[in-house]
């Protein structure tokens, strides 16, 4: 199959909207700068955790998007979806918590969302000047700020989720597998004093099954439901109640809920287990409603994070 054309041989092309124009005018520029965004956020995608890497994946999808609007294609950029962006900034910074400033990366895939940053920071500059020339709306100017913003976020979650200092692990009188079986029966035996029939799960750090225990006469379908969510927060290094904000239409994750083979729970019942800034695995519990396995969630988030021994009340 032949790719070129001998169209541009002049030093002029042409876009949907647009024909034949100087290759070096201020679209062309900006869509140049699309393009080695997307080709870095493949890059990014490879040293990313396993959420983020799909995060990734969906970003480089929309830039693809933004770009063929800007080719005089289909309106892709609009405030819903700056306001999508503007909710998952927030609350992936809030997961990530206090951390290093702007320009510090300390594992290689917030590097490479250093560099993917950088990019989209160009591309709003190259952006500002092809306005000047029309063709580029405010609601486009606006999503390709908060893009960098996002990806700025995005580096924070992938440093917290990184290498990092170990803490001392939280006393539970054995190793990870004895405190995850513990931490589940004690899920178990608080969700029956709320007169509830669950199914606790906890995973390991890399998504790995560790331990599950279903309550007599919990229902069938809680076992994988409670699995999941325990990887799920593991994933996204996020209670999977948070993910649901991210997920919704229009949000920068919408449709993730989709990949993974279908394992990604966005309601609530499944928190990420963190020692220090490490993560150590994630839990999940089902069989109760939403609210209740919330709830039950951050019982257990309570006791892990002082320790096995220490009775805790809601």
């Amino acid at each position: 199959m032949r790719i070129y054309t001998r169209t541009g041989d002049t030093g002029f092309s042409s876009t949907g909207n647009r024909r034949m124009i100087p290759k070096n005018s201020p679209v062309f520029s900006l869509l140049g700068a699309l393009e080695e965004l997307d080709a870095s956020l493949g890059e990014a995608a490879g040293k990313l955790p396993a959420g983020l890497a799909e995060v990734a994946g969906t970003l480089r999808r929309d830039v693809a998007a933004l770009s063929a609007e800007l080719s005089g294609g289909e309106k892709f950029a609009d405030a819903a979806r700056v306001r999508g962006m503007e909710e998952s900034i927030d609350l992936m910074m809030e997961s990530a918590g206090a951390g290093a400033p702007v320009g510090s990366r300390e594992s290689a895939g917030a590097a490479a969302l250093g560099v993917s940053r950088a990019i989209a920071r160009r591309a709003e500059r190259e952006m500002a000047s092809a306005k000047q020339t029309g063709g580029v709306t405010p609601d486009a100017m606006r999503y390709l700020n908060r893009l960098s913003d996002l990806l700025y976020a995005m580096a924070r979650m992938a440093d917290a989720q990184g290498p990092g200092p170990a803490a001392p692990p939280a006393d539970f009188g054995g190793g990870f597998l004895e405190r995850a079986l513990e931490l589940c029966r004690r899920v178990l035996a608080e969700a029956r004093r709320e007169n509830l029939r669950v199914t606790a799960a906890v995973c390991d750090e890399g998504g790995s099954p560790t331990a599950l225990l279903r309550d007599d006469g919990a229902l069938l379908a809680s076992v994988e439901i409670a699995r999941d969510k325990a990887f799920t927060s593991a994933a996204m290094r996020m209670s999977t109640e948070k993910l649901a904000g991210l997920c919704k239409p229009g949000g920068s994750l919408y449709g993730l809920q989709h990949t993974n083979g279908g394992r990604i729970v966005i309601f609530g019942g499944g928190v990420p287990l963190v020692e220090g800034n490490r993560l150590v695995g994630g839990f999940g519990v089902s069989g109760g409603t939403a609210e209740q396995d919330t709830n039950l969630a951050n019982y257990a988030l309570k006791v892990f994070s002082a320790g096995i021994r220490e009775e805790y009340s809601r």
